[in-house]
């Protein structure tokens, strides 16, 4: 007689080696002050970041964000879902179809995956932004269709910024 196992135990093997994973990894301290920003070539130049945690290109990822007075990233969408958690500044939040929400310390949002939005600064802001998937955007005009990062951050007079670090 043959036994076979029951379908949830290769689950319950594949989640202990998923949490078994996580506690082997280390505790992690990063210091705001001592974080090395940097920019990208599909993102306005008035945004600088620093990735706090995980691999943006492979998984999820917290990184700490920061928007110049008056910068805007246009509407745009992404892959994974986005959480936004505000530390300073004011600024407006617009998923398509919704009405614009004014963000300050201490609000939080969630855009879920695929769901246009755009995000504009009107004092400097500081957030910090938990993909839970890889890094990308794909920004699109008001029809809905998707144009080059160029294109769309020219629409509010921003342009695409050197990949560099910033101080």
């Amino acid at each position: 007689m043959r036994h076979r196992l029951p379908s949830v135990i290769p689950m319950v093997l594949i989640a202990g080696f998923a949490m078994a994973q996580q506690s082997a990894q280390e505790p992690q301290f990063v210091k705001a002050e001592e974080a090395k920003f940097v920019s990208s070539p599909v993102l306005p130049e008035c945004l600088s970041f620093v990735i706090d945690h995980g691999d943006p290109k492979a998984g999820s990822s917290i990184s700490l964000l920061k928007f110049a007075s008056g910068c805007t990233v246009p509407m745009h969408w992404h892959s994974a879902n986005e959480n936004l958690m505000f530390v300073s500044g004011t600024g407006q939040f617009e998923m398509k179809g919704e009405q614009p929400h004014t963000c300050k310390a201490g609000d939080y949002i969630f855009a879920p995956a695929r769901h246009p939005h755009q995000l504009s600064c009107a004092s400097g802001c500081t957030f910090y932004r938990f993909v839970d998937g890889p890094v990308d955007i794909h920004y699109v005009d008001a029809a809905g269709n998707e144009i080059p990062a160029d294109k769309a951050l020219a629409a509010f007079g921003e342009r695409p910024a050197a990949a560099m670090e910033k101080k």
